[in-house]
């Protein structure tokens, strides 16, 4: 239930935004869960991209997906 609220809670943040980094993402990770590692950070945004929530422009940079 957390991990939704929180990808609410990230497309909320970066939907106006043409586009964000992993820094970005590691960011908002991190002002929610304090400690977060680089790994979580990173399987979290693989997750997001898999379940279509964001959409990876290239390495590294991302936008949230259109609907």
């Amino acid at each position: 239930m957390a991990r939704l609220l929180l990808e609410k809670e990230l497309v909320k943040k970066f939907k106006k935004k043409d586009e964000f980094t992993t820094s970005d993402v590691r960011g908002f990770y991190q002002q929610h869960q304090k400690g977060i590692k680089n790994s979580t950070v990173n399987w979290n945004i693989y997750h997001l991209v898999k379940e279509e929530v964001i959409v990876r422009k290239k390495i590294g940079l991302f936008k949230i997906k259109s609907k």
